[in-house]
C-alpha cells in the first residue's frame, strides 16, 4: 500500500533544500532563503540527511536552541526551518472540502469509516476495491474513483482540495501525470479554471506550479 503521506526520512535534506528554493514564500518565511545554502550546508555538514532526521534533531524549543548556539545560525531561522519541514507532510482534510463532491457522498462515506483523505486514499487501493464499496455504499463507481483520483493529488505539496478540483478539471488524473506536465502550458489552464469556476483562491504563479511539480517528481520518485 502506498502511504499518504511521504515517509520523511525518504527527503533528502537537498531535495528539501531544492523544492524550498524553487518556491514562492510567504511574507512570514521569506527570510528561510536569508544564507539559504550556507546554512543548509552546515545542517547537512551536522549529520541532518533528510527530512525526519531535521524534524527529530529541531522538535523541542531546547533542541533549536542548543543547534543555534552551537552553529551560530539565528533560531529564529531554525523555527522557520522546521516550520517548512512540517509542511512537507501531507495533512489529510475532510473529505467534503472538495469541490464538486456532494454532501450526501462525504456523509455516506464518513459513516463508513472513510472520513478524510488520507483514510480514504489508503483504503481504496487495490482492484475492486471501489466496486465493492460502490455496492456497499450506493455511491456510482465513477464517483468514487473520481475521489480516489483527488484525494491522491492531494497529496503534492501544495495542492489542497480547491487546487485538486482545479488540476482534476484540466484532466489530470494522478500525481505520475502531474509530475510530467510543462509549467508554461498548464499555469493558464489552471488558472482559466479559476476564472471560470469562481474558486476562492489567488491564481496561481509560474513558481507555484513549479513547486508542485517538483513536489509530485518526488512522489513518483520514491513510490512509483
Amino acid at each position: 500500500m502506498i502511504p499518504y503521506t511521504i515517509d520523511p526520512y525518504l527527503i533528502g535534506i537537498e531535495q528539501f533544500y531544492s523544492l524550498t528554493a524553487s518556491k514562492s514564500l510567504l511574507p512570514g518565511r521569506i527570510a528561510l532563503k536569508d544564507e539559504m545554502e550556507g546554512r543548509f550546508s552546515i545542517m547537512n555538514k551536522s549529520g541532518i540527511e533528510n527530512l525526519g532526521m531535521l524534524l527529530k534533531a529541531f522538535n523541542s524549543r531546547e533542541q533549536v536552541q542548543l543547534f543555534a548556539k552551537t552553529h551560530r545560525i539565528p533560531q529564529e531561522y531554525l523555527f522557520m526551518v522546521r516550520r517548512e519541514a512540517g509542511s512537507y507532510l501531507a495533512r489529510p482534510f475532510p473529505l467534503k472540502e472538495f469541490p464538486g463532491v456532494p454532501f450526501e457522498y462525504c456523509k455516506i462515506l464518513h459513516i463508513l469509516g472513510l472520513r478524510n483523505t488520507r483514510e480514504y486514499f489508503e483504503f481504496a487501493q487495490g482492484e475492486n476495491v471501489l466496486y465493492n464499496l460502490s455496492q456497499k455504499s450506493g455511491v456510482p463507481v465513477a464517483r468514487l474513483k473520481e475521489i480516489f483520483v483527488l484525494c491522491n493529488l492531494s497529496r503534492i505539496g501544495g495542492v489542497g482540495p480547491v487546487f485538486s478540483r482545479i488540476v482534476y478539471e484540466t484532466d489530470i488524473r494522478s500525481v505520475k501525470e502531474f509530475a510530467g506536465i510543462r509549467t508554461g502550458s498548464h499555469c493558464p489552464r489552471f488558472n482559466s479554471v479559476i476564472d471560470k469556476r469562481g474558486y476562492a483562491t489567488a491564481r496561481l504563479s509560474e513558481n507555484d506550479v513549479q513547486y508542485c511539480i517538483g513536489f509530485a517528481k518526488l512522489i513518483v520518485k520514491i513510490y512509483g
